[in-house]
């Protein structure tokens, strides 16, 4: 229900700002004059209250980037497929577009534009790809792209390399497709179209459906090159463009023509959305959105039942959400309720299988919130990590928190025993390795472990471990 309400309101505004978007434009025009007295009062009141310092809040809020991009992505993430598909671009239009002759020009719009002006049964088939990589010109080459870096890593990080280059296609052909049919059904006439725009809209319907919830961060010019970060709702914008292509192309069938395709754009950017609910792509986005809301939520100083309450909600969509169970667990950890405990196990468990480093930090701190031994099954697990690691202190703690534990299954009891004498006699800990080895003869006296666990107690050190 509060996805369903969000998105209603986010279309309602849309609405609102596409039917009263020349009002708004006559009133940024004036905003725009003061804006950059606007912005230093904003952040001189906000370090006030902050009690940050201004030069800090000023490098937060502005920007050189010239062009828009989707707030909150992995720092470490590298978008090579939006570049790759950025560079092929350029590369197309600056060596075979602008180097070409007049001769050569007039073939490549021929044959490789959609629809070919001479259809052949070679140009028809390869047309639809090749259209998406020729510019008419520079502007509406670069144009293009810096709508796909704007939107294009966003979704690269959540589809992949391959899935996003494959939307990226099918979107783009759907669109020229869709213009083709319109054209010659309502217009009478042949469509011929280029450049990648039905592509990236196509990407940016996909966008609308997996990233609703992602801020875009528009830069502002305010002192030459350095722009004020506003920071707006992804889904005003690309709802606002929707609509003007969508009224672009009606006009265009009223006979107004823009030379712009339109219904290229309306085309690509349905089939992005249709093809993204196909996947259900929209539910990974409701989870990731009540996740990031939910943490969000803990990090302020109180964050009452609303964190805790959109955490479960991420829950509810996908039980084996780590970064959920991660956040539960610290809530349930700041007053030491017994939940917490099952969430960090469940947390723990997870990494353990995808991101061992991260399962030893959630791992530290548990410890520090209920010190005690995990399931003897999932700490024997984690022994075994810390011995790959190199941290012996780490796996013999672990191991001698499951023997010590009477009510471990006993093969896992034996396994701890026969590991923890193997890491002490190979430390040199040959008298510590003995003690546990008759405790051991003591608990399992016809263990099958037991003779080769004398025998490595039995001899000097150096011996090397595997877990």
């Amino acid at each position: 229900k509060e996805e369903k309400l969000y998105l209603v309101k986010a279309m309602l505004l849309i609405v609102g700002i596409y039917v009263f978007q020349d009002f708004i434009y006559d009133s940024l025009k004036l905003f725009a004059f003061f804006l950059p007295i606007i912005f230093i009062l904003y952040l001189w009141f906000k370090s006030i209250q902050s009690g940050d310092h201004f030069r800090d809040l000023l490098k937060e809020q502005i920007t050189l980037m010239p062009i828009p991009y989707a707030e909150g992505g992995k720092k470490l993430f590298i978008p090579k497929a939006t570049i790759l598909l950025v560079l092929t671009n350029i590369l197309v239009f600056y060596f075979f577009m602008e180097l070409s002759t007049l001769t050569d020009f007039e073939f490549m719009l021929a044959n490789f534009s959609f629809l070919p002006d001479k259809i052949t049964w070679w140009n028809i088939l390869v047309s639809p790809i090749t259209s998406m990589f020729i510019h008419s010109h520079w502007g509406h080459l670069w144009g293009n792209m810096a709508f796909l870096w704007a939107f294009g890593p966003a979704v690269e990080e959540r589809l992949g390399v391959k899935k996003f280059i494959l939307l990226y296609l099918v979107t783009g052909i759907l669109g020229k497709l869709t213009a083709a049919y319109i054209h010659f059904n309502l217009l009478d006439k042949i469509y011929h179209g280029l450049g990648a725009s039905g592509a990236i809209a196509g990407i940016m319907g996909v966008f609308m459906v997996r990233c609703y919830f992602k801020k875009l961060v528009i830069p502002i010019p305010l002192f030459g090159l350095i722009s004020f970060k506003l920071r707006i709702n992804s889904l005003l914008p690309l709802g606002f463009f929707f609509l003007r292509d969508f009224q672009g192309g009606v006009d265009r069938l009223a006979g107004i023509n823009r030379g712009i395709g339109y219904w290229v754009h309306v085309g690509s950017m349905v089939a992005g959305m249709l093809i993204a609910a196909r996947l259900k792509l929209h539910r990974a986005a409701a989870e990731e959105s009540y996740t990031e809301a939910g943490i969000r939520a803990i990090d302020r100083p109180v964050y009452g039942e609303s964190g805790e309450k959109q955490l479960f909600n991420a829950m509810a969509i996908n039980p084996k959400n780590e970064a959920a169970l991660l956040g539960l667990a610290r809530i349930k950890a700041s007053s030491r309720r017994p939940e917490g405990r099952e969430y960090f196990q469940e947390a723990i468990n997870l990494a353990l299988g995808s991101d061992p480093k991260r399962a030893v930090e959630m791992y530290n701190e548990y410890l520090q919130a209920y010190n005690r031994m995990l399931e003897p099954g999932l700490q024997y697990r984690l022994a075994r990590i810390f011995h790959s690691q190199g941290n012996f202190e780490g796996a013999a703690r672990s191991l001698e928190m499951i023997v010590a534990e009477p009510t471990a299954n006993d093969a896992t009891r034996e396994q701890a025993f026969s590991q923890l004498i193997a890491i002490l006699a190979e430390k040199g800990l040959i008298e510590s390795a003995q003690f546990r080895c008759r405790q051991f003869g003591e608990a399992f006296p016809h263990s099958t472990l037991l003779k080769r666990a004398q025998e490595i107690s039995s001899k000097d050190s150096g011996r090397t471990v595997k877990m």
